[in-house]
């Protein structure tokens, strides 16, 4: 009976300690990741590989790089990977991210056509990111206020373009420009 009730106690110990165990587990890592995606999100972050410079400097000099009133700042993330789902970010954090150390390692970076890339911007940019803080546009749209009149045939479904086809150059300030200062990066 003695031995039936130390073994009851035994498993009754194994199991908090597991429980707590997987508990701090599951809270590091979910700590550790949430920590990571701040630190890989932004324009400090991104300006590491020298080909992105020109892409952080006209960031930097646009509205949505602080170069506002408000100071606000949105991140490179913000506008470079969906928010329709946490999973959907996650796995478009990791696929490019994995693509692009793929490319630091594997392409002839100074070989890249940017100027052709930007033409392409729908691909590199996602509604989801306009539309988490830009929230009151569709409300304001579906009222008769002229300014927002173009953005119903958006909001209505009945347009395929996107947030970048007509605001081509929002995030990047005169990144033309700034692709011609960098022309050993950008080769046109």
């Amino acid at each position: 009976m003695e031995e039936n009730r130390q073994s009851s106690n035994r498993l009754w110990l194994i199991g908090i300690l597991s429980s707590i165990g997987l508990t701090v587990w599951a809270f590091l890592g979910w700590t550790g990741t949430e920590l990571m995606f701040h630190a890989t999100e932004g324009a400090k972050f991104c300006g590491n590989c020298h080909v992105m410079s020109p892409m952080v400097d006209s960031y930097l000099e646009d509205v949505h790089g602080g170069k506002n009133v408000s100071g606000f700042r949105a991140t490179c993330l913000q506008c470079h990977l969906p928010h329709n789902s946490p999973l959907d970010y996650g796995l478009a954090k990791a696929r490019t991210g994995l693509h692009d150390l793929w490319a630091q390692w594997t392409y002839d970076l100074e070989k890249i056509d940017w100027v052709a890339k930007r033409e392409r911007r729908e691909e590199y940019t996602y509604d989801s990111g306009c539309l988490s803080c830009h929230q009151n546009l569709e409300r304001s749209t579906m009222a008769s206020n002229k300014a927002f009149v173009a953005h119903r045939p958006y909001f209505q479904k009945t347009t395929q373009k996107t947030c970048v086809t007509c605001h081509a150059h929002v995030g990047h300030f005169e990144l033309l420009h700034s692709l011609r200062e960098h022309q050993g990066v950008a080769q046109f």
